[in-house]
């Protein structure tokens, strides 16, 4: 029997003894104590008071407590069958109290081979292995050394077991003081539920049964009281994020801690929140919580978007609604630039100017319009220039070219561009864009030679023309000859000529529109360049005179462009 009590509590909760003495200790002391008769189920409990001789009636509420403060607590065994030791586990939420120390009652008068374990470390003795240890969780055993049951070994007995002293370390409504399970634990003073950490025996090391009683530990009735501020980077343009961050504040003095829960964001203008609402809070510091969104307004509305942050509470803090933060929101401007088609254009042929559009809100595109405007001199003079062309912008900010203009004359000329703005973009004006008009290849000084009276019979029926041409440009050209003719007898006689090195009548689309042409090559920078052509004069035309008016094409690559032109008249006769 002496070896059934050491048996079950050296297995059941492996203490460390010495076998060989305990046995002859247990051996001499049960001689002296009458053992205990199974007749009485006691009553394991948390007393509020370390003093305390007998269990409340109903599990205590320990408290109010706040954080950072200390208190004892006492671990009270009621009415039991006389015992020879314990072994009792007692748990609590390690996020809201932590055990700092334990030491053993009045219960067992001579106490021996004592282990207690706290949070998994012991600070006496050892903890037991594979079975509740661990954070929140004290672990207290010990026997009689006597050999024999407490109180004399007549039952009931009672008397205060063990005292814990916890502290806060968290913030919550109530947490409980319990006694934690696990199967290593199977060998228990309860009956239900199984494997409960709860183990008294008597002198023999047979469990007693047993009943438990924890108890509540309170936070104070209030809730912290909070603010919530808001703020955000101001100002934003439409369509562009800003960044806004609620801060919530526990403002309790003392014991203050970190809020918990979501903010909700709200806005009176038209905008999204990314990430969408609401937003989890992050502890900040030991009293704070925020969290961070985004903001993008999608209209300007009225300038003035008024963001608010709400915080609900949580089971320790109270609600708390931020003054809204004023956001400036402005127009988007966009980028305009201008590219004018040639900065260099002969006189006589056609300019214009295309506008480029980027940015702006939307993305899909801004609306409203364009003005192109063009100015007799390179800077864009205010008051100077005529209006080419309006147009509209269209989708993806797309903007036709303005309208082709010719230059009466040679010089320096500019364009610029206007965006008129919309109800979320402001108006912008594009830099200044300049060119320059030079001279075109001509006729020089309006040279043009021609037989004035025409023997049909002595020119063999063809009309002799030479051409003094000059090309001021810093290229090449090919130039031709349109001369276009009519009777001033018979209006019904007229002829259209395009020559170079040979003449073909003309089409009807004009001199870019006529096959086998032949154009006579003119080098860059050429002052003067003679040319001849005939043209061959039907015998119809005979004793007639013909006006006309004769004018230079020119052109770098494949479309001519006209030049100046020179008029006269000759007589035809036979």
């Amino acid at each position: 029997m002496i070896y059934e009590l050491h048996y079950r509590l050296v297995k059941n909760k492996r203490l460390v003894l010495s076998l060989p003495l305990l046995l002859a200790s247990l051996f001499l002391a049960s001689q002296a104590f009458p053992s205990a008769h199974g007749q009485f189920t006691g009553l394991v409990c948390v007393t509020s008071s370390t003093t305390a001789t007998s269990c409340p009636g109903s599990p205590p509420t320990i408290g109010p407590v706040t954080v950072g403060q200390t208190f004892t607590v006492g671990l009270f065994v009621q009415g039991s069958d006389a015992m020879g030791g314990w072994d009792i586990y007692v748990a609590a939420d390690p996020a809201f109290l932590n055990p700092t120390s334990a030491a053993l009652g009045t219960l067992v008068a001579s106490p021996s081979l004592t282990s207690i374990c706290i949070n998994g470390s012991p600070t006496t003795g050892s903890c037991t292995v594979n079975t509740a240890n661990g954070p929140g969780v004290v672990e207290a055993t010990t026997i009689e050394s006597s050999g024999g049951n407490e109180c004399g070994g007549i039952s009931p007995c009672s008397g205060m077991a063990l005292t814990i002293t916890y502290q806060v370390v968290g913030a919550t409504p109530s947490t409980s003081l319990s006694y934690p399970t696990s199967p290593g634990c199977s060998a228990s003073s309860v009956s239900s539920p199984p494997n409960v950490c709860v183990l008294i025996a008597d002198a023999f090391g047979t469990p007693l049964p047993e009943n438990i009683q924890g108890a509540t530990v309170i936070r104070p009735a209030t809730l912290d009281p909070t603010t919530t501020m808001v703020s955000c980077s101001s100002p934003a343009a439409v369509g562009t994020a800003s960044t806004c961050t609620a801060t919530v504040t526990d403002t309790a003095t003392p014991g203050a801690t970190n809020p918990t829960g979501q903010v909700t964001f709200s806005t009176d203008g038209s905008g999204s929140f990314s990430p969408a609402n609401p937003c989890t809070l992050s502890s900040l510091g030991s009293n704070q919580a925020n969290c961070v969104v985004s903001y993008t307004p999608t209209s300007v509305g009225s300038g003035t978007h008024n963001i608010g942050a709400s915080y609900p509470g949580d089971s320790v803090h109270a609600a708390s609604t931020a003054t809204p933060f004023a956001l400036t929101v402005t127009n988007s401007t966009p980028s305009l630039t201008t590219v004018v088609n040639s900065t260099v254009a002969p006189l006589g042929t056609l300019v214009s100017d295309q506008a480029i559009l980027t940015g702006g809100f939307p993305s899909t595109g801004v609306t409203g319009t364009v003005i192109y405007t063009l100015f007799p001199n390179g800077a864009c003079t205010a008051g100077t220039g005529t209006i080419v062309s309006t147009v509209s912008v269209g989708p993806s900010n797309n903007v036709p070219a303005s309208a082709t203009v010719t230059p009466a004359a040679a010089g320096s000329y500019s364009f610029n561009a206007v965006y008129s703005g919309d109800s979320n973009n402001n108006a912008v004006t594009s830099a200044c864009e300049p060119f320059t008009v030079v001279p075109a290849p001509s006729f020089t000084a309006g040279k043009l030679h021609w037989t004035h009276h025409l023997s049909l019979a002595k020119s063999a029926s063809t009309q002799s023309w030479t051409a003094i041409v000059t090309n001021p440009l810093s290229s090449p050209v090919e130039v031709l000859v349109r001369i276009v003719g009519a009777s001033t007898i018979n209006p019904s006689n007229t002829f259209d000529v395009t020559c170079g090195v040979t003449c073909v009548n003309t089409s009807s689309g004009g001199v870019n529109s006529t096959p086998g042409l032949t154009p006579v090559p003119v080098d860059l920078h050429t002052s003067s360049l003679s040319i001849s052509f005939n043209q061959a004069i039907p015998a119809s035309f005979a004793n007639q005179k013909f006006t006309f008016t004769a004018t230079l094409y020119w052109t770098t690559g494949t479309v001519y462009s006209a030049s100046n032109s020179k008029s006269g008249a000759f007589a035809v006769v036979s």
